[in-house]
């Protein structure tokens, strides 16, 4: 009896966890619904329901002569946060387009473990990219994203006017990761583990992680809430999280050899306190691998660049397109330029 009463007793919890996984999960997601388009995979069109990746767009006005710029966010996060930070700054210029990484925002994931690499994601990115209408971009990459964006620029370069990479993870590290990125992602016990104790462990983590990767900046007001980053905490993003976390020195190792043959105008971006991101391993690195790389190095800024400052992430895009035959798109004065911003 007391065997079957034990038995009894943990059934119902698991229950309840996974109730309350699920009502969880649908009480976020309706709090931060998809701002922008759906953008269907042709690649999944065989299947019942075609994958899609989920393309945010935000402009002031869209004029022929109008540069295209595509924001792409690192891990633990979606679009919602390159979006809060940038695109007051950006859109009076530019047409700016965020994107959800696969397993992360509203974007789907349909290769599932297999999509955790940079360059699969670079190709889902790219298909649905081309969908939105987009012909070429200057394509700005966060962290992970660096890594997604110097993929796209490999593997589809007539896409890239240039890339601007921001706090970027482009090298392998010495060292592991965290256990909140390794469990999720583990074949057996990572699916329990999102499924039954994401909504638990997710007031443990949420708000300690945004301090930390702003540090030693503070996050800006209500951030959880206006950059959607609880989504990321919900079981099957945080398991997609995991996954791209886990696997993603393997996949560095594999395609850092390969940063010399990007061609096109890059801008990295990086603060001198970042902990996160170490630019002596990333940014510094990366600057040496891109033959004509400019490198900006901000002082008192850490790994999150582009909220602290918008300014040289606006430069740096201007830099590029004044080094290409789009130059003439950027609109207003140069005077906000790259070594205006590296001089404050």
């Amino acid at each position: 009896m007391p065997l079957t009463f034990a038995l009894f007793l943990t059934l119902v919890l698991l229950l309840a966890l996974a109730a309350f996984s699920l009502v969880t999960c649908l009480v976020l997601n309706r709090a931060h619904p998809p701002e922008g388009s759906l953008r269907a995979l042709a690649t999944t069109a065989s299947t019942r329901r075609p994958s899609r990746i989920h393309v945010a767009e935000r402009a002031a006005r869209v004029t022929p002569a109008m540069a295209d710029v595509v924001l792409i966010h690192g891990a633990f996060a979606a679009s919602g946060d390159q979006l809060l930070a940038l695109a007051d700054t950006l859109c009076a210029r530019y047409r700016v387009i965020a994107v959800d990484r696969p397993g992360q925002g509203w974007s789907d994931r349909p290769g599932g473990a297999r999509d955790a690499s940079p360059l699969r994601q670079a190709s889902l990115i790219h298909e649905a990219l081309c969908a939105h209408g987009v012909k070429r971009a200057v394509v700005i990459g966060h962290s992970f994203g660096a890594a997604v964006a110097a993929a796209l620029a490999l593997e589809h370069e007539s896409l890239v006017r240039g890339l601007v990479f921001v706090a970027p993870a482009t090298h392998p590290w010495p060292g592991g990761i965290a256990w909140h990125y390794w469990l999720p992602a583990l074949p057996v016990s990572g699916p329990i583990f999102t499924a039954l104790l994401a909504p638990i462990v997710r007031p443990l983590l949420l708000r300690p992680g945004i301090e930390s990767v702003f540090w030693p900046q503070t996050p800006p007001e209500r951030y959880e809430q206006r950059a959607g980053a609880a989504l990321a905490l919900t079981p099957g993003r945080l398991r997609a999280n995991g996954q791209d976390v886990a696997t993603l020195k393997r996949h560095l190792a594999a395609l850092s050899p390969r940063y010399a043959q990007i061609k096109v105008p890059c801008v990295i971006v990086t603060g001198d306190s970042d902990d996160t991101v170490l630019p002596a391993i990333h940014s510094q690195a990366l600057a040496r691998d891109i033959e004509g790389a400019s490198l900006v190095t901000l002082e008192g800024v850490g790994h999150m660049p582009h909220h602290a400052r918008p300014d040289a992430i606006l430069a740096a895009v201007d830099e590029i397109l004044a080094k290409t035959s789009d130059g003439a798109s950027v609109a207003g004065t140069m005077e906000s330029g790259s070594e205006a911003a590296r001089a404050k």
